[in-house]
């Protein structure tokens, strides 16, 4: 296979020199290119450039060859021509020996953190024309302009993989050839502890640090593989922080809970014992014990719920140490979360937690345009969900274990049946055979949104919640683009690319370990594949990278050796490669070998169980074991190392491909016409009704209270209803936009000033942007009494908010919370974003009462009336703020 490799390396690099067409079996790619202004994409016609609006023919094709460094020349596909600059500066399509060399390079430019929300967008500046002029389209045209790139969309291109081989890159044993955005790209692993690759011009990575202590991964016959790990295993050692717990990564120097918990649930509890506790035992607030939420989306916790993430990562470091103690505190930790987070975020009427969506934290372009953090605090994430649903499992089997009441047993098995039932009947979808990706908020009636994404569905696979069929269908059915699974499908078009139009390796990690679960060799290949790329041609396992192009630039932030992907390659090795899972009772070993990836054998040497040394060789492919030997004695199939096992094995694994097939893979294409969903329509209140500006080939759907209908360009509110209305655009592919921002129909609505019922010493007019004479300033440092006189007109359903301004922060982990009473009856909590501003006005969440009676009623904000801290923010522990000022309440009639 060597051979055969460097004779394809000598061919590719003979290609790329003549610029012919790819030699046979050759991996290549052929790109078009959108105008993000427009939609338009630029083609060539006897040497001028045109735009369309769709790329017809292979003149709107185009192949890029790498250059020195990340320039690249761009060769038409219909004419051989090459996009070029002539001498008087007009962009045209030549030969390649009609101009100078250096009026034919161009410089794919993407963007960083500074324009965060050009990313994924790409501009092109011909080097021979100057730094400050980029291709834009101007009319029907193509031209240079001085422009500046950070504003004129006119000038941002999508690049689109239209056609090529099969995959874009190729797996080699010891090389990975890449059919990059910028031309053909190879990184080769000239030896265990070192990496060559030319992605961003010539780098080479070498092993410095000694890991010698870790488990020792060999493959002859598979020298990248080896490398990466040896890679990953120094990268631990370098996210090692001064107080001996895991930073996030060389862009992230703190220690963040979902980051190190997926971190040591992947592999660190295994290898990194002690580092792995004391990480979780940072993660956690004392007075009472609790999980850490991260600082994050409008001021972390109770925004964001999955923190519970920290129950994945103890019982793994329970698992693999079998400490008893670790156990008891663990479970003192998570049933103090529990409670918390059940009076707090869990939702009766579904039995589901409110939360933002797991891991995608600060990020409200992971949702719709018009949603507020308290909006996202609103809505239901079926990952985040499934993360509550193991926490109860481990309290279940925890609390068992150390022999707790029966009735806390019996309220996390009671817990955890809702849950899954609320997964299974609000979140599954039976006709794609997936869990959506979250529910809105119950003010719109609990709608699922029409995206999935990656992460909730492995972790819905891997945790419970979904039977064996459903799991076998989320492997099969769930959407693969080229590069690996992106954590949204479809795609969100108009925003950037960060936790939309990106690959993550952690979040594909989950669906990962289910497809090895499965069998499914297609899925496994495809996600290894695509791990092994990005830390061989990086030389770093990186944070993530753009889901159309496979870079590790233009995505709003990108960490090098950033911790979970660090841990995901070495998991991959454990988990997938050798097998190993751990169990309450012991090792268990379910390898999954595809064969046109991996060519064994492997070994694992000193790999630490307990107090059990092992040697592990696996031999083979295929996704079952034919036969596995303990010491040379082969074993009852199938096998578990006793988690008593005491002293040295020897064991050795043979497989075979031989009893089903590799298994299906939904591969899908990224980009416009391909993944993009329709854009929210935005909607405007009429008199009497809705409307909203149609586009060519879209349907549109109003969604209301106990509607769906369709309509056109307007819709009618006549006689409708109270309640909240929202449209959706469907385009020809099924695909759905997000509901456009909701439209309320209320036969009643008020608005009450916080000062009318609150006692003056309370009262503020300094900041800015208030209604009334004033505002309350409620801080918890001195709670103020904030009360509200109500008066309905009519019994009924009522919803109620408060308007106010919550100046800690931005983000971090201020959120402002209150429990409310009426009439002296506990109805939910109230939450208020931290803005950083004092003078921005926000909504908070809505609450809803089913039954109020006509009349007189007062509504009463308290600061843990319970005296349980269920009211406490993230910051409780440390510099408490928990503080707003409170305009007025508004109440509507639904």
């Amino acid at each position: 296979m060597y051979r055969l490799n460097i004779i394809f390396l000598l061919t590719a690099l003979l290609f790329q020199a003549c610029h012919s067409k790819p030699p046979t079996g050759a991996v290549y790619s052929e790109w078009s290119f959108q105008c993000r202004s427009t939609g338009e994409y630029f083609y060539e016609e006897q040497g001028q450039l045109k735009t369309g609006k769709q790329p017809a023919n292979d003149q709107f094709l185009w192949v890029t060859e790498a250059n020195a460094g990340r320039t690249v020349k761009i060769r038409n596909k219909a004419s051989g021509h090459y996009l070029a600059m002539d001498a008087s500066g007009k962009v045209i399509s030549v030969a390649a020996d009609n101009l100078p060399d250096s009026n034919l390079v161009w410089d794919l430019q993407g963007f960083n953190f500074r324009a965060m929300a050009n990313c994924s967008w790409y501009s092109l500046n011909n080097k021979a024309g100057g730094t400050d002029r980029f291709l834009t389209q101007e009319g029907q045209g193509i031209s240079l302009s001085a422009t500046d790139r950070n504003k004129n969309f006119a000038a941002h291109w999508t690049m689109v993989r239209e056609k090529g081989s099969g995959l874009p890159f190729h797996i080699y044993p010891d090389s990975v050839v890449d059919a990059s955005y910028t031309g053909w790209r190879v990184a080769t692993a000239t030896s265990p502890t070192s990496i060559t690759s030319n992605y961003h011009g010539p780098k080479t990575w070498t092993l410095q640090k000694d890991i010698s202590q870790f488990p020792q991964f060999s493959a002859p016959n598979n020298t990248m593989l080896v490398a990466l790990y040896n890679m990953a295993l120094e990268e631990m050692q370098l996210n090692l922080r001064s107080d001996s717990t895991f930073a996030t990564g060389a862009l992230w120097p703190d220690t963040w809970t979902r980051d190190v918990v997926y971190s040591i649930y992947f592999a660190f509890s295994w290898i990194h014992k002690d580092i792995s506790k004391k990480t979780l035992q940072k993660q956690t607030l004392q007075k009472i014990k609790e999980a850490l939420q991260d600082t994050g989306t409008g001021g972390s916790w109770p925004i964001s719920t999955d923190r519970v993430v920290w129950a994945l990562a103890a019982w793994e470091y329970y698992l693999s140490t079998g400490d008893s103690n670790w156990l008891a505190e663990a479970y003192e930790n998570l049933s103090n979360t529990a409670r918390k987070d059940l009076h707090m975020a869990f939702d009766s009427t579904i039995g589901l937690f409110r939360g933002e969506a797991c891991s995608m934290d600060w990020r409200t372009h992971t949702y719709p345009n018009w949603f507020s953090n308290e909006n996202i605090g609103e809505s239901f994430s079926s990952g985040t969900n499934a993360l509550h649903l193991f926490c109860y499992d481990f309290l279940q089997k925890a609390g068992a274990m150390l022999g707790k009441p029966t009735t806390e047993l019996e309220l996390w098995a009671d817990t955890h049946g809702k849950i899954k039932k609320g997964l299974n009947t609000y979140l599954w979808d039976q006709q794609k055979g997936l869990y959506a990706a979250y529910l809105y908020p119950a003010f719109l009636g609990y709608p699922a949104s029409d995206r999935v994404d990656i992460m909730s569905n492995g972790l819905c696979a891997l945790l419970g919640a979904a039977d064996p069929e459903q799991v076998k269908s989320i492997v099969n059915k769930y959407p693969l683009y080229p590069y690996g699974g992106a954590v949204l499908y479809p795609s969100i078009p108009d925003d950037f690319a960060y936790h939309n139009k990106s690959v993550w390796v952690v979040w594909q990690t989950p669906l990962l370990y289910a497809a090895r679960q499965t069998g499914n060799l297609s899925v496994v290949s495809h996600l290894l594949q695509s791990q092994i790329r990005q830390g061989a041609l990086f030389l770093t396992h990186k944070e993530n990278m753009t889901y159309d192009t496979g870079s590790d630039e233009n995505t709003a932030l990108n960490s090098d050796r950033q911790l979970w992907s660090v841990a995901a390659y070495i998991g991959m090795v454990y988990r997938i490669l050798f097998g190993m899972e751990l169990t309450a009772t012991g090792l268990s070993f379910a390898p999954a070998i595809p064969k046109e990836l991996v060519d064994g054998p492997l070994h694992l040497k000193n790999f630490r169980y307990r107090n059990a040394s092992l040697d592990i060789t696996v031999s083979g492919s295929g996704s079952s074991i034919a036969e596995l030997t303990l010491n040379g004695k082969a074993q009852q199939l199938p096998y578990q190392l006793p988690a008593d096992a005491r002293g040295h094995y020897e064991i050795n694994i043979t497989m075979s491909d031989k009893q089903a097939a590799a298994g299906a893979m939904n591969l899908v294409q990224a980009g416009p016409g391909k993944d993009w969903s329709p854009v929210e329509p935005t909607t405007t209140r009429e008199q009497d009704g809705i409307s909203w500006q149609p586009a060519a080939g879209l349907q549109y759907r109003v969604i209301g209270p106990g509607i769906t209908e369709k309509a056109d360009a307007g819709f009618s509110l006549q006689n409708r209803p109270n309640g909240f209305y929202s449209v959706v655009a469907i385009d020809d592919k099924g695909f759905q936009s997000d509901l456009s921002r909701p439209i309320p129909v209320s036969s009643y609505t008020s608005s009450i000033e916080a000062e009318e019922g609150s006692p003056a010493t309370y009262l503020a007019d300094t900041a800015r942007g208030f209604s009334g004479k004033g505002y309350i300033r409620d801080f918890a440092a001195r709670p103020a009494t904030v009360r509200f006189s109500i008066n309905l007109p009519e019994a009924g359903k009522y919803a109620f908010s408060l308007k106010g301004a919550n100046g800690r922060g931005p983000h971090d982990v201020y959120c402002y919370i209150r429990s409310a009473f009426m009439d002296g009856k506990d109805i939910g909590s109230f939450i208020l974003e931290a803005s950083g501003s004092w003078n921005t006005w926000t909504r908070s969440n809505l609450l809803i009462i089913q039954d109020l009676p006509a009349g007189a009623h007062t509504l009463e904000l308290r600061l843990n009336p319970e005296q349980k801290g269920f009211d406490n923010n993230m910051s409780f522990t440390r510099n408490y703020n928990n503080d707003a000022y409170i305009d007025r309440l508004e109440v509507i009639r639904l």
